[in-house]
């Protein structure tokens, strides 16, 4: 099993964590009056950066093993590098917005898809899995279907509010799931 019983609380924790970068985008989205490309950029670099940190955290004190350890790290850089990409296109509209967009949802999508499909513990595999289903389906819509700034910035507000909420009950449950293995456990 690539991640024990006993560390289902850690992964709960982490997709907790995990979960703020996502609802602080999705409130900065939701309450801001400019949707903007370059909002919707800005807001992703703060995301992507927060994301980042919250991935490095998960690879360094969760027990993940062999390879979805390194997919998580790859995830991590990918997402750093999309950050960076962004900050550098501030001022490329909505082709810069939609690019950076729908390539870093398709990298991840696949490094979570992966990593889910790999995993041994089924109730973790169905987060990563569903998780990386929601962000496929962003890096398609943003990538496929034509729209202005407008739809484009309140897309990825609407991806990170369902992903975010989405983790928040994911973490909650594996939480839920590890006390309920160690009350059966020392029972």
């Amino acid at each position: 099993m690539a991640i024990a019983d006993s560390s289902l609380t850690r992964v709960g924790n982490a997709l907790i964590l995990r979960s703020i970068p996502a609802l602080v985008a999705a409130v900065v989205i939701t309450f801001s009056r400019n949707h903007a490309a370059v909002v919707g950029l800005t807001v992703f670099v703060g995301f992507a950066f927060l994301l980042a940190s919250t991935l490095i955290f998960t690879v360094m004190s969760v027990p993940l093993e062999g390879l979805n350890r390194t997919l998580v790290g790859i995830q991590a850089i990918a997402t750093v590098v999309a950050a960076a990409i962004a900050s550098a296109t501030l001022t490329g509209g909505l082709p810069a917005l939609l690019l950076v967009l729908s390539i870093w949802a398709g990298i991840t999508a696949a490094l979570e898809l992966y990593a889910g499909y790999r995993e041994s513990n089924r109730t973790v595999a169905k987060e990563w899995l569903t998780i990386g289903g929601f962000t496929a389906i962003l890096a398609i819509i943003e990538a496929v279907v034509p729209m202005n700034d407008v739809y484009a910035v309140g897309i990825f507000g609407a991806y990170a509010a369902i992903v975010g909420v989405y983790q928040v009950i994911a973490g909650i449950s594996l939480r839920s799931d590890a006390q309920s293995t160690t009350r059966k456990v020392s029972s």
